[in-house]
């Protein structure tokens, strides 16, 4: 709970001192559920308190299932490198973290959950997410399409402005595929610059959920590196992610219990290479679709 007296949310004199920010409780923050294709995500996370209270969250109405009848938004111009993708919002929250005695907010927590997925038009044929290997390739795709165009400079330079995915990992804790990985900006392998922490699973055979965390800093040297004990925003990330669970529903049960039968081992690679970027000067590999997936559709 914050120190109301000793963190007010103010800035009188603003201070860019070393210090231990406070913001929001994770303790007896409510709990919300999303329904998925027949699924139920559920976690947990502190009511929405930004810096400026102009800024509006998302939210999602409870029970109203978004992929019964999905409407993807094409992503701005610019964010990627074809119209194939499209996306829907969710959740989205923000958290703001004050320095003591009127010194100011020095950073906010950035959390939003949606739902990714290809239009009709653009659609993998014969692919399912919730195959591990057709995941990993349709994960690299989205990547390379999401941030791999990007350069440092301008579209002749060969400094991406994007590296990842960095510090993969992947889970066993949910009835699907899962990983977490960063993606961080500029090209220096040593320094993760605010870095975006993702956590992706498949809901359905054309979906898969994007949980994203980024910090934003309000306090930096002239490294741009944070002033402040960026511990207490990263420890409230990851209660927040600690608390992600996933409950099937029947249909994908069954898809889930096929594929398993038909691959063995659900989960994603122990390893993932960061991808060669920025694509115009590296071409990333031509799309195939995975032999196990083809044997699976044939076998269903």
């Amino acid at each position: 709970m914050r120190n109301i007296f000793k963190y007010p949310p103010l800035e009188w004199l603003r201070r860019d001192e070393p210090c231990i920010p406070n913001g929001p409780s994770f303790s007896g923050s409510p709990k919300t559920i999303l329904t998925l294709a027949g699924n139920r995500l559920h976690f947990q996370a502190p009511k929405h308190k930004p810096l400026r209270r102009s800024v509006e969250q998302v939210r999602t109405a409870p029970g109203n299932d978004v992929l019964a009848e999905p409407h993807l938004s094409r992503y701005g111009q610019g964010v990627m490198s074809d119209s194939h993708w499209g996306g829907s919002c969710l959740v989205h929250r923000l958290w703001a973290f004050f320095g003591p005695w009127m010194s100011g907010c020095k950073g906010e927590l950035n959390f939003s959950v949606g739902v990714v997925g290809r239009f009709e038009e653009s659609s993998f044929d014969s692919l399912s997410f919730l195959n591990p290997k057709a995941f990993e390739v349709v994960l690299m795709r989205y990547l390379n399409d999401r941030y791999g165009h990007h350069n440092l400079e301008n579209e002749l330079a060969h400094i991406p402005r994007f590296r990842g995915p960095v510090d993969w990992q992947a889970h066993t804790h949910l009835p699907v595929p899962s990983a977490s990985f960063k993606i961080s900006r500029g090209a220096n392998p040593e320094k993760l610059v605010h870095p975006e922490y993702l956590f992706v699973f498949p809901v359905a055979d054309e979906y898969f959920v994007e949980v994203c965390f980024e910090l934003e800093v309000y306090s930096f040297d002239t490294e741009h590196r944070p002033t402040f004990d960026t511990s207490p925003l990263q420890d409230l990330r990851e209660k927040i992610f600690k608390s992600i669970t996933l409950e099937l529903g029947p249909e994908t049960q069954a898809r889930v219990d096929a594929i398993k039968k038909e691959v063995g081992n659900m989960q994603l690679s122990k390893e993932f290479a960061p991808l060669k970027w920025p694509t115009n000067i590296y071409p990333p590999e031509p799309f195939e679709v995975p032999k196990l997936q083809k044997s699976l559709n044939a076998a269903c």
